[in-house]
Order: C-alpha cells, then structure tokens, then sequence
C-alpha cells in the first residue's frame, strides 16, 4: 500500500490571540448618547436669546458652527451654565422686537417669531444624525391612520423608539402648529424638522449627497460590541432607577419555545418585552435582539437574550446596591384587588346561585339535544326534531311549575354561631351544585370568595368529583341514541342520577387523588363547552352508594398521568417508544430525575475554527479583501483569514452549501451563492450580497431554480452576472445597489465553468464550459444581454472544456482548458494573439496575470511562472506535495502568494524579488494556512496525550487521516493511505495507537512512532460497512460494530517469542439493526470489562466483554463509563423525547462529565448543547448550525471546545464553549 505520512513543523508556538482593544464602541450619533444621570431639564434650559444672537453674529460673520469654540466657554448642552436656568418662552413671546428674553438691546438685528421657533427645534435636534431623522419619518408613518394623523401620545412613542428626546417646550410648539381636529399631521411635522435639522450644521445635512457604502469600515470585534451593548443596558437601569424581571421573561419565552431549541421569532421577543412591560425598548431592544440573532434569520437565542439582561442587572447591582431592593419593592406596592362577591351577604350570593342554576342547567339540557341530534342521520333529525322541541317546552313547564310550589329543605348551619335572617328560607338555602356549560364552576367561585374555607373544599370535590360520573353519562347517551322517542325522559332521569353523585361530599384523601390532574379539568371544560341549552334537572339529596366505585376510577387515572408527565414506566426505569419499539432503562442508583433543570445550560458555545477548504469541485473560490485578509468558503461558511494575526472570522447567514464566490473591485463587497436543499424545500438557491467589514447582508437575490454556479462583478460597476445550474443554464444580470433584476438570458450550453467581466470594457462578459466560449454585452438602456461574438480558433486545437478565465487591466483575455493549453485573447477581442501549448500535463485548473507574467497551475500539481512576451518563455514553477492533489486556485497579495488545492488544502509561499522570476529560490511555508478532506467525512477521536502534538484526529472516506491541535488552530500532520474508505477511528491514550474501520469491511490498526507510521493489521473481517471501532480502556481490546448487526472482539495476544497479534475473540450477536455506537465500562467488573451498544431503531444491550454473553440492564446501574458514545442510555434519553428528534435523525453524542454538559448532532446539521445529565421531558437546549449534518461530534480533552465533522461537506468545525 502505497502510504504517504506528512507532518508540519509548528509555526505557532502558543494559542494566545491578538488583546482586544479596552474602548467601547460608540459615537456621538448613538442612539444612547445622554450622559448618565442627567435629566432632561439640564440639558434644554439654556438661554434662547443668547442662542439666536450667536446664530445671528454666524451668520453675519459667515461662520457655520461655532460649537466648539462654546464648549471651551462652558457653555456645551452637556455642562450648562451654573446659574438659575430661564424659563423657556412661550408662543406669545417669539415676537419681532429687537429685545432678548433678558431685557437686553441687540444691535441690528431682526428676527421673527417663525425663525426664532425653528431655531429652538434646531437646537433640540442638533444632537441626531440624518439617518435618526429617517427613522423617525417611518415610525410617525408607522403610527399614523389613513388621514395621516396621529394622537400626541404616538408622537411621544416615536421619539422613544428612535431614541429621540423633544423637550416639553417643543412638543408643546409642535403640537400648536400642526394639530387639529383630526390630529397632528405628521408630514407636515417632519417637514418642519427637516427643515430644523437642516439648519444644525450637521456633516452627515451637508454629506447627504455622497456616497459611503462602499468604503471599508474600522473593523470591530464582537466583544467589544457585547460590552457596549452591556454599558447601555445599565445605563438604561440606573437612569431609569428599574429592573429587569428576568424570571417573568423566562416563564414566557419557555412557553413559546415549543421545540426547546432555546430559539423564538423577533416578533415574539418583542411581543413579550411589550406584554411584561419590562423598561427595555426602542433602538437599545433592536440591538439586543439582533445581537441575539447572530446568523440574522430572524431567530434570536433567547436565553443568550436573558444573559444580557442578567449580566447588566449584576452590574448595575453592584455599583448601586441599593438599587436590588427594587424587585421587593414592587411587590409590596402591588395593589390588592378584591374580589366582587365580597361585598355581597350571603343571602344576595344564594339567590344569585340559584339564577345561574336555572339557567344553566336549561342551556346544559338544549346543548345535549343538539350534541345527540347531529350525531342522527338526516332523516332521523327531521323526523325528530319536531317531537323533542315538545318534550322540551312541556319538561320545562312543568319543572317551572314544581319550582314555584316546591319548598327547598333549610340548609343547616355547620357553624357554631346560626345567622339570623329576615329573608325566606328558601334565599338561605345551599342547592346541589350543577356543571354547566357558561363557566359555571368558575363564575361561582368568583361568588363564594368571602365564605369559609370548608365551603371553598366542599365546591373543589364536587367540581373534580364530575369527572368519575363521565363513564355513567356516556352509557346513558349510548341508551337514549336505542329509544329516540324517550330520549327526555331519559335525560331527566339521567341527569337526576348524575347531579346527585356530584353532591356528595368527597373525602380529602379523593381530592388529592384527582385536584390536580389537569387533564380533568380540561375535560370538564370541554363537556361545559359542549352543554349549552338544556332543560333543568332536579335537585334531590344525595346518594352515598356510588362514592367507592367513583373514586376507585379516579385512582386508576391518576398513575397514567403521572407516567404520561415524568416518562417513567415505574420508580426505577426510563421508557421510551420509537417506531413500535419500547425500551427501557434503568435509573442510576441515587440519582433523582426531578432534580434535573429543564434550562438550557449556562455555557454556550461560539464558532471559533474552520478547517478545511472547498476546492475539490469549486473554482475561482480564494480572494483578498482590501484589508489583506482571505476571504473562502466551506460548507455553509464563509472565512475570512487574518493570516498576520491568526484569526478567522465568519459569515453564517447561508442555509445550504455555497458554491460560488465572487468579490467586487472595492476589496469589501462579497457575492456568495448556494444551492438548492434536496430534503428542505424552504432552503432555497439564492445569492447574499454583503459586505466584509461588518459581515451584514445588504441584498438577497433569489428567483432561481437550482444552483448558483457562477458569479463575477463588473469592474468599477455595481452589475453582477451570476449563472444558475438548470438544464438551459440561466444567465442573469443583477444591480447589486438596488438588488433589481437587469435582464437574464439562457446560455443553452451542457455545463458553465466560468464567467468574467472585461476589466477595460465593464459592458463585456466571458462565459466558458463544455466547448462553449462566448462574448457578451450589456445594452443598459434598453435592458438586454446579447451575444457579439464567438472564438475563432483557427488552426489552434480546440479543448472539450474551457476551464477558467481571467481578464487584466489592458482587456486581455487568458483561458486555460482541459487539452493543458493556455490561450490569450487581446484586447476584447475573439482571434487568439499568443498560446502555450500543453503547458501542463493534463487540465488547466486556473490561470492568473501578475505584472508582466501569468501563472498558471494544473491537476498534475505544478505551478508554472510564462513570460508574457512573444515565446511565452518558461520562467520558473514550484512544486506543491503529492499528497496535496492539484492546484485548484491561485491569488497574490503583496509577497505573499497563497494555492489552494484539490485536496482541500490551502499553502502559502513568499514570493522572489530576486531573479527574473516570481517563482525563482521559492520554498512553501511549512504549516498550511488549512487543511481538510475532500470526501464524505465521519471519523473523529480526541486524544489526551500525542507524541505529534495534535489532540483530535479525523477520518474520511477519501483515505486521509489529518492531526489537528486546538489551542493552536493548526493542521499537524496528514497521513493517505491509497484506496481506503475510513468511516471510523479510535486512538489509546497517547495516540500511538490508531484503528480505523472501513466502508467495506475492513479493519486497520497503525503504530504511530514519532514521525514514522506502521500498519500492524489490515484485513477485511466483514462484508458490510464497519460504523463504529472502540479501545477498552487499557487498549487490549478493540470492539467493532458495523451494518452486520454484531460486534467484532478483537484481543491483543502476546506469542511466546515475543512478537505481538490482534486476534478475533468472537463476536455480540443480539442487535437487530446496524451498531452504531459502542462503549467500554471505565473499571473491571469481575475481572472484565463490560461493553454497551445500540443501535438507531433505537435499541440498547449490554455484554460481558470476555464472555461475549449478553448482560442484564439492571446489573449495570452502578457502572461508569469509559466513554459516552451511545446516543441512546438513561443518560440522555431525554434527546429522544425532544422535537429535534422527532424532525430528524440523531447522528451522534458526547459528554462532558466535567462540566455537565452533554453535545448533540443531527441530521439537519443541528449542535446542540444541553446539561447533562438529559433525562427529563421538554429540556431545552443552545442550537447551533454549521453544517448540512453533523456526523460526529466530540468534546476536548480540556472540555473547552466542541469538535463536529458534517459528512458529505467534508467540513472540521471547532467550536468554544463560552
């Protein structure tokens, strides 16, 4: 076999980042920019006439802003004067004269009462930008009716929204001029600030006409904005002198967060705020929301959105303690509301019981007719309907007739003291109480609040007691539905029985049975909700016979619910049911589910590496920004490399895999595009156009079908052509300012490779694919794309494809295809001016100009430097590792010359200065700037010792096995091993040893001594797929699991001359589906170790490891684990009970026993983060998304990170927990 084992000499020696800068973010346009603890008045009662004598003396002496030169003098709105404020003027006073507010003459000047108003408001906005100004427009909008008017109030609430502070003074005015009978007319009130504003001398009034959109920006890293934003949230407590109620929040974020993924919409975040009243809103909630919404999906992390909250609360606890008292405080300030019924006497009670008695039972009697009539055939009800409404009008003649002659016996008096009373003894008489259909139950307690406390039991058991007579009343119904004709009779007969089951008094052993199982509530509702119009029953004493048989029922019921609610099937195991399959465990011994918090846990995690790189089946995919950083992308991840300071940062906003990249000639406006889900619809092709100083998305173009192939950006224009992957292959033309739809075409060629703009004529485009090159132009006016011209080849060969395209300032082209030939075409033309024939030995994957040379890079992995001159003479070239495939990609930025590979490797090399060639003396730099797989990836192990200075290892089905260090975020070294298809790995302790498990069966064991590797075995022990390999833990034993359903014993065997051989013990044969995952006990049991496995049906056994024989699950409570692979034990089952679960299919687990937290990965390519340990209904989790589907994921030896692999993307995603 042929082996190629390849380590990197460390080019970081520690892990310690760039220090982040000590200031926080922040500016004068900010929308938090009120100094703390200064009130409203400090900053607005200056002295007017002074103000507009300035203003006046400006403009005679043609200054614009002589701000400054006031805040030396002291006289800055943020430090007034120290003397007793003026009053402001009123209307009245804004007059003509020449005189100030203080009595004193100015000299020549004239001043009216409309100039000195709008001079006032000019001050009070002086303080906000343009773009505040704006925002204040669409919120009066926001509010305003058809008329487009709004109330005083609203005006208030749209300056609080924006952050926006009027003084009482100009609210005042405001409203005087613009208010009438219908409101105050907004267009006109910010027609007047406008005005107002456009006078403060503000940069961003006198900017406005310019453009800024397309210059970078400072770069600002995300703990700066996290501590700005925790500034003003205490600010914001302490102004206010409020608190945040955290747990009220949290109680209602819960209840939305139905999937306990720890996610709800924006929308329900602010609906809550608004309805807990909490003093959060505006510009300072929009920023907390969308910091909390860090892949901008409209998804905030709402316990992330409570850690803010919680931290800025501590802190402005813990500068103000006094401020801590303010929770108690409001809680004893809370008003009492009584209750209505207790300013009623009994008597008045009694006869409003009685009413709503006979109203109810008659609503109760004419609803069961209804229920039971369409429950009939159509001809039975016609036939019917005339005889009930009879029976019905006679019954309740009757029983009003009985009413009024009957006498209801006194009810006695339990009290030791008898009421006396005036009124008949029918007023103080206690009648059986009746369900009724229009709440009854509820609307009497409201009436009974005042009574004794024996009389608020006596009506609980009789509300709970009518669930045991439900049996009796559908027995009944079944009888009637037989006689039709006697169906009243019956029901009168039947309700006499039922109501007076319900009366009879219920021990308070029952009421503790039944008071509160909610499910019989739930069905006394439903039964009330459904009774509404039926005829009155009589009210008889009492009957004690069926009071057993009732509450024996009621005990019945009640272990089902409490099953039902903690999933346990008794004390002491955990059931779960999945696809008709039941399984159960049993619970550790001493251990309490109940104790187990349903909250997600306080660490989260943040996405910290990327490893790897596209360019197995991506082209054109590495560029540099302005700033000098790499901007590629993996999976559905966009990285942007800092290759001075080693850092990385992301843009996560795709949903799917991006397969295109394009970047604008201002180095900070990126074009990314993605394909199309195959098992999520919702996730559609589309391009994000966004810009990489500040990662937010700008435009979103969608309307395609597919894929998105292909981008490139004309050169100095805002016009971007992308190409998507349907049969006719559609060409599109985008304006990226407007992110409008120019014109599209179709291109009707087999496969697009390639598209570029002509850098010298931006209106001409380039296609390239399967033998097709074309030349485009851009008709702007008349909105078309048009094909001008076609290759004219001549008597030079032409390729089957023409791979890649590269335009350079002069407008000369440069292709390289699939023959290995380079072609150059100048100056936007068509005829082929020079060539290089078979420049390499086989395609051509990219070709690139660098001042007077191009260089061009090919599968066989060797980077050409050609002389552009006529000869295209040869001039240097490197070549890169075998084991790093071709050359997929090429870029330059000052002398540093960066390859990306088919391998999915990216190096680096220091360009020559000296020589006549770039290429002259060059050497790779010896750590890669990354390092990955280019096939579907699933193995992963974390090693606690290397002798390589790695601490976790992947493996893929492409034969590469890579080393990687954390602390460092650095490949280590990369083995391939020809022809083999890893799908698993496990390594010892130390990482000297390493077993891999095969996709056809095979099983390879590697000695790994220094920088030297060995193979120890190699041979195929099944016919089918291995998915799982594990060490005991003293590395004696290998366990293989795989898709023939049995686990493969493999021992370690010393021979008598000393030599060594893994031999086959025998085989677990029990599973009925694939064994994916495998543990070993961390100690002996007995002598031996014990082994546990599962399967995905989910199914979970346990064995004698030395046995083979398969082990009791109640033998195994009291025993530890080496590892927590299984995805299904009593530790976690509370995984599978999750919605997450039930949507997709859970991949992988592991724990941290550490810090009690337990990762998840599944088939929607979902992380998630829960405690541990997870055994509980509805725990809610941290969800996190980086890859189509994770694979595989593990903790580090530290337990500081979380590693996942995500299968087909080939992606290595390194996770912080914070």
């Amino acid at each position: 076999m042929d082996n190629t084992f390849e380590f990197y000499e460390m080019g970081y020696n520690d892990g310690d980042e760039c220090s982040l800068e000590d200031n926080y973010l922040g500016s004068k346009d900010s929308s938090d920019s009120m100094p703390l603890g200064q009130s409203q008045a400090q900053i607005y009662n200056r002295n007017a006439d002074k103000k507009i004598q300035r203003n006046q003396n400006q403009k005679k002496n043609g200054s614009n802003d002589n701000r400054a030169l006031d805040r030396k003098r002291g006289k800055s709105p943020y430090n007034p004067p120290l003397r007793k404020p003026k009053r402001s003027p009123q209307a009245s006073e804004l007059t003509d004269n020449n005189q100030t507010l203080e009595g004193r003459k100015t000299e020549n000047v004239t001043v009216n009462a409309e100039d000195k108003t709008i001079l006032l408001i000019s001050e009070n906005v002086s303080e906000y930008s343009r773009q505040r100004m704006r925002a204040l427009q669409m919120s009066l909008r926001h509010y305003s009716n058809v008329d487009g008017r709004i109330s005083v109030k609203e005006l208030n609430l749209a300056c609080q929204d924006n952050n926006i502070q009027l003084n009482s003074r100009v609210l005042q005015i405001l409203q005087g001029k613009f208010e009438d009978q219908h409101g105050v007319n907004i267009e006109k009130l910010y027609q007047y600030l406008s005005e107002a504003h456009s006078r403060s001398g503000r940069d961003s009034v006198m900017a406005m006409r310019l453009r800024n959109d397309l210059e970078p920006h400072k770069d600002t890293n995300q703990e700066e904005k996290d501590a700005d934003l925790l500034r003003r949230l205490e600010e914001l407590l302490v102004k206010d002198n409020t608190f945040f109620d955290i747990e009220a929040l949290r109680l209602a974020f819960q209840l939305k967060d139905k999937q306990k993924t720890g996610k709800i919409s924006n929308d329900e975040v602010f609906d809550i705020v608004a309805l807990k009243q909490q003093p959060l809103y505006g510009a300072l909630l929009k920023a907390l929301v969308k910091r909390c919404d860090m892949d901008n999906h409209n998804i905030v992390s709402w316990p992330e959105f409570l850690s803010f909250l919680e931290k800025a609360q501590k802190n402005a606890w813990k500068k103000y303690p006094e401020m801590s008292s303010l929770p108690e405080l409001m809680k004893s300030k809370t008003p009492v509301v009584p209750e209505a019924s207790d300013i009623l006497s009994n008597q008045t009670k009694s006869r409003l019981v009685n009413r709503l008695l006979k109203k109810g039972s008659i609503n109760r009697g004419e609803n069961l007719n209804k229920k039971e009539k369409s429950e009939k055939s159509e001809e039975e009800n016609k036939e019917n309907e005339t005889k009930e409404k009879l029976a019905q009008h006679e019954e309740m003649e009757e029983q009003k007739e009985n009413e009024k002659s009957e006498t209801i016996p006194q009810r006695e008096n339990q009290e030791s003291e008898k009421e006396t009373t005036d009124e008949k003894p029918e007023d103080t008489q206690k009648p059986a109480l009746l369900k009724t259909p229009s709440g009854f139950l509820g609307t009497f307690k409201s009436f009974i609040a005042g009574r004794k406390k024996d009389e608020e039991e006596s009506e609980e058991k009789i509300e709970l007691k009518e669930k045991s007579t439900e049996k009796e009343n559908t027995n009944s119904k079944k009888e009637e539905r037989k006689n039709p004709d006697k169906e009243n009779n019956q029901n009168i007969d039947q309700e006499e029985k039922t109501e007076s089951d319900k009366t009879q008094e219920v021990s308070p052993r029952d009421i503790t049975l039944v008071k509160d199982t909610d499910n019989s509530k739930k069905d006394l509702n439903t039964d009330s909700g459904s009774n509404e119009n039926q005829t009155e029953g009589c009210l008889e004493n009492p009957k004690t016979d069926d009071i057993t048989d009732n509450v024996e029922e009621m005990e019945k019921e009640v272990p089902k619910l409490t099953i039902k609610d903690s999933g346990c099937s008794d004390g002491d195991n955990l059931t779960l049911t999945k696809n008709g399959h039941t399984i159960e465990f049993s619970k550790p011994v001493g251990y309490d589910t109940e104790t187990v918090k349903l909250e997600p846990p306080e660490a989260r995690l943040k996405l910290d590496w990327v490893y790897g790189y596209r360019g197995n089946d991506c082209r054109n995919n590495i560029h540099v920004l302005a700033n000098g950083e790499l901007v590629y992308f993996i999976s559905n991840i966009v990285v942007l490399y800092d290759k001075e300071n080693h850092k990385q940062r992301h843009y996560k906003e795709h949903t799917e895999y991006i397969k295109c990249i394009a970047l604008h000639s201002n180095g900070v406006t990126i074009a990314t595009g993605q394909v199309c889900s195959k098992h999520r619809p919702h996730n559609k092709p589309h391009i994000r156009i966004w810009r990489s100083d500040t990662l937010q998305t700008t435009h979103v173009l969608e309307e395609f079908e597919k894929s998105v192939m292909c981008l490139a950006f004309s050169n100095s224009e805002d016009i971007l052509a992308a190409v998507d992957n349907t049969p006719d292959k559609r060409l599109t033309i985008w304006n990226i300012s407007s992110g409008e739809l120019i014109t599209e075409t179709e291109v009707n060629t087999e496969l697009i490779c390639d598209i570029s703009f002509n850098k010298k004529y931006p209106e001409l485009l380039v296609s390239s694919g399967k033998e097709h090159l074309q030349w485009w132009k851009i008709y702007e006016e008349s909105r078309t794309l048009q094909p001008v011209a076609q290759p004219q080849y001549d008597n030079y060969l032409k390729a089957k494809f023409i791979i890649f395209l590269e335009h350079n300032e002069k407008g000369d082209l440069v292709t390289g295809d699939s023959n290995g030939t380079i072609y150059v075409w100048a100056d936007g033309g068509n005829k082929i001016t020079n060539f290089v024939k078979h420049a390499h030995d086989g395609p051509v994957f990219v070709v690139m100009f660098y001042k007077n040379y191009i260089i061009s890079g090919g599968r066989d992995g060797i980077v050409y430097c050609w002389l552009c001159n006529k000869n295209m003479d040869n001039v240097g070239e490197l070549q890169i590792p075998r084991s790093e495939g071709g050359i997929r990609m090429l870029q330059f930025h000052d002398d540093t010359f960066f390859i990306g590979t088919t391998m999915n490797s990216m190096l680096s090399a220091e360009l020559s200065t000296k020589g006549n060639s770039p290429l002259s003396g060059i050497q790779l730099d010896p750590v890669p700037i990354t390092q990955g797989h280019y096939d579907d990836l699933r193995g992963l192990v974390v090693m606690h010792e290397s002798q390589l200075g790695g601490d976790f290892l992947t493996a893929g089905t492409d034969g590469v096995v890579c080393w990687f260090n954390t602390e460092r975020r650095d490949p280590v070294c990369k083995l391939m091993l020809k022809g083999m298809q890893f799908t698993c790995v496990d390594s010892s302790f130390d990482g000297t040893r390493v077993v891999l498990g095969t996709k056809n069966g095979n099983l390879v064991i590697l000695n790994i001594e220094g920088e030297s590797s060995s193979e120890v075995f190699n041979n195929k022990i099944t016919k089918d797929r291995i998915d799982c390999v594990r060490f005991s833990p003293d590395y004696t034993i290998i366990a293989v699991g795989g898709h023939d359903c049995s686990i493969h014993m493999y021992h370690f065997v010393v021979k008598s001359d000393g030599s060594f051989v893994w031999e086959m013990k025998g085989k677990c044969v029990g599973h009925r589906d694939p064994v994916v995952d495998i543990d070993f006990s961390a100690d002996l049991f007995n002598d031996h170790f014990l082994l546990r496995s599962c399967t995905n049906s989910p199914e979970n056994l346990y064995w004698n490891a030395q046995s083979l024989d398969e082990m009791d699950m109640t033998e195994c409570r009291e025993v530890s684990w080496m590892t927590e692979k299984c995805r299904i034990s009593a530790s976690n089952i509370g995984l599978w009970w999750s919605k997450l679960e039930q949507e997709g299919d859970i991949n992988c687990v592991d724990v941290c026993t550490e810090s009690n937290l337990i990762v998840m990965g599944d088939s929607y390519g979902n992380v998630c983060l829960y405690r541990y340990p997870c055994d509980r209904k509805g725990m809610y989790c941290h969800m996190y998304h980086g890859h189509a589907a994770v694979h595989n994921v593990s903790f580090s030896r530290d337990g500081h990170y979380v590693i996942s692999v995500g299968g087909k993307d080939s992606c290595v995603i390194q996770w912080k927990i914070v």
